[in-house]
């Protein structure tokens, strides 16, 4: 069990220590100069005990000088009643304000405070922070505090299959439950206590945060944080529950009249949502809930791991770089009808301007922070990226580490990836010549490749009984396509070494030992979220009919059928609204804007008896964002069942009744840059490029029952 979550019985004596057997057995005051502090019972639980790290905060009347004065020992058997020490404040016997925990902040105006409440708290190893339940005393010539809670508890319990990573609590009245907050003192101590106006949209949330992220301190979003925050799949069910454990929010008096939903979001990313009602009027109070618990199987949000992705800026990214062949043509696009883009970079003897350029387009600018491969959250902007012949050592170098980063992550995140001679020598770690890794290669291909010095000949092509390509054309019904141009490029006769690896075709040249019979063409894909990667040894690309051509379609079909499954980016929760707003410097894929063409995914469970359901969609006037649902899938273009696509910044579905059942969200932007000349200098062009560092917008689901 984690031990960060707390069972209710270690949580209660951790949160208030209130164990009936104090830790040090009652005293006597050592001197006069000491105070007497009594803590307030809390209805619903008792008397907390005192615990002996307490200090005390002493505010006297008519001085802006304030004091910190220690625990001292327990005066009563239930640890209620302590003993603190005064002897840094000789006019213990003069009327004073006191304030427990001493860390409170607070200004102090006559007998009113002004009190400053946090929305969200941290969970402590072991227990609840102690510094989250605020209270105050008037003092008078008797030396004694007599210590009041401001505000109330709440314990919210549950039954969790993975560790809880963040839990909620959301008032359904709009009143604000953090911030400042003005108490009054009567002449008997009793606070009253008003929270002054707060104009936060969220200011009717409370937050308890119960474990951090890897990467660090958790983010500020709600439901979702950290880096790695993408929900992939699962069905969440309570048929493998641990256990049940509790914590406790403390929430001001008087508030959540209207009752409160829970939610309670797990590291997976899975939620339990209940609501629950009023929790009753009044102060000092102590009031636990009935368990939350995983929803029933009617409201289970299944997660499809099925479905290729297929919402993309345009089909293929043309790499005609530093050190690679220059040539804005490449037939397969015409061939297969492909919307295609150029990067050309001249060949030999680069400028500054040369590299600049390169680097803008592929590592990114300040117009285009993430660059032309990748949307700004890291997600792959083209179908497949292609990569020609030259050399491959300087075309690695020149693209620099960030550049060559930026390849593996679009093969990472779901794009594919197609190199003919250079383009193959790159993708892999190095060549088997010495048997090292190369820093200028990528390694998508996790294996090293075999050099091979022969220029200009045209051996045939072999294609396996089991090759892929088969599935597209059958190249005369013989399995062989003759005079594919070589020149320098690799073969992959330790292919197998990198599990998974398919060999797609084999040289046929007899009279030469080095290639004869090895493979000339490979593929490899690491799993249903990557990309497919095709190293290709041989020069196809470049001719314009017969089966060099279909060799060639043949490959970028297979590229296309291997990119990466969709993904989801959250759960959307009833009432809830999620921002995406975050750009690509902010690390939170989760909730970064949206790039051009691109489909942002969302989910929701819809449960039985719900009724006026609205999903509602806001974005930036200039953007053009469309708005999507789907049942049981994907809400793609061409799947959706319901859509729209007009241009108004804020939209809204609504039924008043709508079929039970996982429902998918799509949002795509529709915006995109103008190309101004697709063969420029350095390659394609573009004007109006604010999309590429995404549009924001924010997306909504609620319902009622």
């Amino acid at each position: 069990m984690n031990r960060r979550l707390i069972a209710l019985p270690a949580l209660l004596a951790t949160l208030f220590l209130a164990t009936g057997c104090p830790d040090t057995p009652p005293i006597e005051p050592e001197s006069a100069d000491h105070f007497e502090a009594s803590l307030e019972a809390l209805e619903g639980y008792g008397k907390p005990a005192w615990p002996k790290e307490a200090v005390i905060r002493i505010v006297p009347e008519g001085t802006s000088q304030d004091f910190r004065i220690p625990f001292a020992g327990s005066l009563a058997v239930d640890g209620s009643l302590a003993s603190f020490r005064a002897d840094n404040y000789k006019d213990y016997e003069k009327a004073c304000l006191a304030l427990w925990p001493e860390n409170l902040t607070v200004v102090r105006d006559g007998e009113n405070l002004s009190v400053g409440l946090p929305q969200i708290r941290y969970n402590e190893e072991g227990g609840f922070n102690l510094q989250d339940m605020p209270m105050v005393a008037l003092g008078g010539a008797d030396a004694r505090l007599n210590f009041h809670h401001l505000c109330n508890v709440v314990e919210v319990s549950y039954d969790a299959a993975r560790p809880i990573r963040e839990i909620q609590l959301r008032s359904k009245k709009d009143e604000a439950l953090w911030g400042e907050a003005i108490v009054t003192l009567s002449e008997a101590g009793v606070p009253t206590h008003v929270i002054c106006e707060n104009t936060a949209e969220d200011r009717n949330i409370l937050i308890l945060r119960l474990c951090d992220d890897e990467a660090g301190e958790p983010g500020t979003e709600p439901f979702v944080t950290g880096g790695n925050s993408t929900v992939t799949s699962g069905i969440l069910n309570g048929s493998q529950l641990p256990g049940r454990r509790s914590c406790c929010f403390i929430v001001p008096p008087e508030a959540l009249g209207a009752g409160f939903v829970l939610t309670i979001l797990d590291e997976g990313f899975g939620y339990m949502q209940q609501e629950e009602e009023a929790p009753g009027a009044g102060r000092a109070r102590y009031v636990a809930f009935d368990p939350v618990n995983y929803k029933d199987a009617s409201e289970e949000v299944t997660i499809r791991e099925d479905v290729l992705n297929k919402a993309f800026y345009k089909d293929l990214f043309l790499n005609s770089g530093m050190f690679l062949t220059t040539n804005d043509t490449l037939p397969v696009s015409d061939f297969l009808g492909l919307e295609i883009e150029h990067m050309m970079i001249a060949r030999s003897n680069p400028t500054a301007a040369d590299y600049a350029a390169q680097t803008a387009m592929v590592a990114g600018s300040n117009e285009d922070t993430n660059g032309r491969l990748l949307y700004p959250d890291g997600e792959p902007r083209y179908r497949m990226v292609y990569v020609r012949g030259g050399g491959s050592s300087d075309h690695g170098y020149s693209l620099g580490p960030d550049g060559r980063d930026r390849f593996r992550a679009f093969v990472a995140q779901g794009g594919s990836y197609l190199g003919s001679c250079a383009g193959a020598y790159v993708a892999t770690r190095g060549t088997s010549l010495n048997g090292t890794t190369s820093g200028n290669y990528m390694g998508i291909w996790p294996g090293h490749c075999n050099s091979l010095s022969t220029k200009q000949i045209y051996p045939g092509h072999v294609l396996p009984t089991d090759s892929p390509l088969l599935q597209y054309y059958d190249f005369g019904g013989d399995y062989y396509i003759d005079s594919v141009r070589h020149h320098n490029g690799p073969c992959f006769i330790n292919y197998d070494c990198v599990p998974g690896t398919e060999v797609l075709t084999r040289f046929d040249i007899p009279d030469s030992t080095k290639m004869h019979g090895h493979p000339a063409i490979i593929a490899w894909k690491q799993d249903k979220w990557t990309g497919r990667v095709i190293p290709c040894g041989s020069h196809p690309e470049q001719v314009p009919s017969g089966e060099n051509l279909l060799l060639m379609a043949a490959m970028v079909r297979y590229c296309f059928d291997g990119l990466g499954i969709a993904k989801v980016k959250g759960i959307l929760h009833n009432g809830e609204t999620r921002r995406m707003t975050c750009t690509t410097e902010d690390q939170k894929p989760a909730y970064t804007r949206i790039g051009d063409r691109q489909c942002h995914h969302f989910v929701f469970a819809l449960p039985d008896g719900a009724r006026n359901v609205r999903v509602r969609l806001a974005s930036l006037e200039g953007y053009q964002l469309s708005l999507r649902l789907a049942k049981g899938t994907f809400a793609f273009k061409e799947d959706a069942q319901y859509a729209l696509e007009n241009t108004e910044p804020w939209k809204e579905l609504y039924w008043p009744t709508l079929e039970a059942g996982t429902w998918y969200v799509g949002v795509q932007c529709e915006s995109v840059p103008t190309v101004v000349t697709n063969h420029g200098k350095f390659g394609t062009e573009y004007a109006d490029t604010g999309v590429l560092n995404g549009a924001p917008y924010t997306i909504s689901v609620s319902w009622e029952y």
